[in-house]
């Protein structure tokens, strides 16, 4: 009994002759009102003849046709339809035909934010399952043991679960992007850099994958070896959950963990003479092909609206059909030119051909005319990846008034749709009001009594984004990173200036002298910081350094040559702060200066900053705009931290300059006079003041250079972003 076999290939046709007597085909054709005979549009076989359907006209009720825009248009054209039917049919009698499988995505989403269930027959490709992404994971760090590969494994959501099942204390995340940051490591196991209580959490972590993996290490090996000891990986990461085969993610998580072991036991099954020997990468690799493309079915639901693909929508029997991409090239499917079987070489042959496909897809939109189904029709403008569509030329199998009409239909200018009401469910915002706004910011608990030089600036760019990271200490922690920062660049020049500037060779008047210090102590950092193979952009950073340390060198011997030396390096001013009076009330002001120098001889002293952007702007360029106003009062809020050292006599302002270019290595002053410092303190006050005031709203606008990190909360650049009142 054949049933619905309306297209069968040359091979099954001729095993089908060995028992022709014996056969039955039943094919589904509707009644025409008995003017035509159906049964002679079929072969003997029960399949479509191509002939008898090439002149056959089709009749689409012009109410039953939409024409769109693109796949999120029809998303919503497909719930509207839903709504439209007004609850005359239940979920399990309305069916979705697909031709492009490519909107099911949109499709899923558009009918999730509605509140419409729904089921996609076929499922979701196994690859996109967790189970399938753990693997993969594993593999890659089986394979490299690189930093990458261990934090996608570690942050994997099944593993993490796994994790803290076996009472790991939450934090490694965190601790793992800190870690990566300071240290930029290529590979994780080998060698922990840093301090041991920083590392500690991630070492336990290493150590418990290791023993995971105990039966996946090692060299080539037959490859039963390693799949048996992947079926014993993946019981211990799931064995321990139980799982609710009612919920989506379980159900996938449960049906891909038993696709894996089909997989694993099918492979094992591999006479031992014919098993190659693999590393145990490889072997997971091998797993991995053989399920890529294995389809895992979602959970049944009783109520609920199928989606299926065009072949199967004319067997299914539900009353109320919607058919989406209802475009070329999708209905009808087309076989392009081949150089080796052109279009009549396959019909000679009696192989699938366009002419086939064409009969094919006609018949199938007789049967979803028929007069008990509700089948709407919709057609698309544009594709998933925005490229122009025409519609599907079976509408235009119709007489030459109904071929004109649809022309004009569907190829003249589409209209922008009219705003229709809110889906169902769907989250939406009020008419004329934007959704999102910048969150204000909240009375602080405790008044603020202590301020870093370094936060008057940020202050001055923007009050409202000052207040997100330097009291809210809001930051963006990621490990993305693939070399030193400008952060981490210039404290790696800091370090070993520090240690210059308190080792006995700091007085030295000799370049060589001085620039071997330099490289001493930058080798024991780096090595300290990135290991002894850092990655090879941190190598090229650090050359670049060294380079800049030679010219500083030669610098520093020409400046002790002129009687300056080095009397304070480092200075921390956070036990012992500073202050400023405001108002008869001080604000305690701390930081760090990288540098005093004083002349012999005399009581002339300078405060130096190090400055190691590649640009190396002076003092009036980063503290001051054209006009005069101030951009930053670290340097003059310097003065106030030096007090505490009881210095007598004139101070100096400027900055150590270790720019990209060797030759413009020095010192630049800052030529600032008496009222160009009062004014500075004058602006330094004002701060103070609208921070006790707590004075942070509204958002600067434009936003600050540097300052993308807040760009999601402060809404940079977003159209329509309510104007912050």
């Amino acid at each position: 009994m054949l049933v619905g076999t309306v297209d069968m290939d040359g091979a099954l046709r001729q095993m089908l002759d060995q028992v022709s007597d014996r056969v039955t085909a039943l094919i589904y054709g509707p009644k025409n009102g008995g003017a035509e005979n159906w049964a002679a549009r079929f072969d003997p076989y029960g399949c479509v003849n191509p002939e008898a359907w090439q002149t056959v006209r089709l009749d689409f009720p012009s109410q039953q046709l939409l024409r769109v825009d693109d796949p999120n248009a029809q998303a919503e054209a497909v719930v509207r339809r839903i709504a439209a039917y007004g609850g005359r049919w239940r979920a399990e009698q309305i069916t979705v035909g697909l031709p492009d499988e490519q909107l099911v995505p949109p499709l899923t989403r558009q009918l999730d934010e509605a509140g419409v269930p729904n089921r996609f027959g076929p499922g979701r490709p196994l690859p996109g399952s967790s189970v399938y992404r753990l693997l993969a994971d594993l593999a890659g760090w089986l394979e490299t043991g690189h930093y990458e590969a261990f934090a996608a494994l570690v942050r994997h959501p099944d593993a993490e679960a796994w994790l803290l099942h076996l009472g790991q204390r939450p934090g490694w995340i965190e601790a793992l992007d800190a870690y990566y940051n300071r240290h930029l490591p290529v590979r994780i196991g080998a060698r922990w850099l840093g301090e041991e209580a920083k590392s500690r959490p991630l070492r336990e972590i290493h150590e418990r994958l290791v023993r995971l993996t105990a039966g996946l290490s090692g060299g080539p090996k037959p490859l039963a070896h390693y799949l048996a000891a992947a079926g014993r990986v993946l019981v211990e990461i799931y064995g321990w959950r139980t799982f609710d085969l009612q919920r989506d993610t379980d159900h996938m998580t449960w049906k891909a963990c038993r696709a894996v072991q089909d997989t694993l036991e099918s492979m094992a099954q591999v006479p031992g003479s014919l098993m190659p020997s693999t590393t145990p990468a490889e072997a997971l690799r091998l797993v991995l092909n053989r399920l890529r493309g294995v389809q895992v079915a979602p959970a049944a639901r009783a109520a609920a609206i199928e989606m299926v693909g065009w072949l199967e929508l004319p067997l299914d029997d539900g009353p109320a059909l919607i058919v989406i991409s209802f475009n070329e090239p999708f209905v009808p499917a087309h076989i392009n030119a081949d150089l080796f079987l052109p279009g009549h070489l396959r019909s000679a042959l009696g192989l699938d051909d366009n002419r086939r496909r064409y009969a094919r897809d006609v018949y199938a939109i007789t049967t979803l005319l028929a007069p008990w189904r509700d089948t709407t029709w919709i057609v698309a403008d544009r594709s998933s990846a925005g490229d122009s569509l025409v519609p599907s030329r079976l509408l235009f199998a119709a007489p030459p008034e109904t071929v004109a009409r649809r022309a004009l239909q569907f190829f003249k200018p589409l209209k922008p749709a009219a705003a229709g009401q809110p889906l169902v469910g769907r989250l939406s915002a009020e008419h004329g009001q934007f959704a999102f706004q910048v969150p204000r910011p909240q009375p602080l608990a405790q008044p603020i009594d202590s301020m870093r030089v370094t936060w008057f600036r940020d202050y001055l760019a923007c009050p409202y984004r000052f207040y997100l990271t330097r009291l809210l200490g809001l930051a963006r922690v990621d490990d993305t990173a693939r070399e030193l920062d400008g952060a981490a660049f210039g404290n790696l020049a800091h370090q070993v200036l520090e240690q210059f500037g308190r080792s006995d060779r700091r007085d030295s008047a000799e370049a060589d002298k001085i620039n071997e210090v330099f490289n001493d102590f930058l080798d024991q950092r780096v090595g300290r910081l990135y290991g002894r193979q850092p990655a090879a952009a941190v190598r090229i950073q650090v050359e670049q350094l060294r380079l800049r340390l030679a010219a500083l060198a030669r610098w520093q011997a020409g400046r002790r040559a002129e009687g300056w030396r080095i009397e304070y390096t480092e200075l921390s001013f956070t036990d012992q702060p500073g202050e400023i009076l405001v108002d008869d009330r001080p604000m305690r002001l701390t930081g760090r200066i990288d540098r005093i120098d004083l002349k012999e001889g005399t009581q002339q002293r300078q405060i130096l900053d190090y400055k190691t952007s590649d640009r190396g702007a002076g003092p009036e360029q980063t503290h001051r705009k054209p006009s005069g106003d101030w951009l930053d009062l670290q340097l003059p809020l310097y003065r106030h931290l030096a007090g505490k050292l009881n210095i007598d006599g004139p101070v100096g302002l400027g900055y150590v300059r270790l720019p990209k270019r060797p030759e413009d290595v020095g010192l630049v002053e800052a030529d600032w006079t008496a009222a160009d410092l009062e004014a500075a303190d004058k602006a330094a006050r004002q701060v103070i003041r609208q921070v006790r005031q707590q004075k942070f709203w509204p958002p600067t606008q434009p936003p600050p250079a540097y300052s993308e990190d807040l760009a999601a909360i402060c809404l940079d650049g977003v159209f329509g972003r309510k104007k912050p009142c």
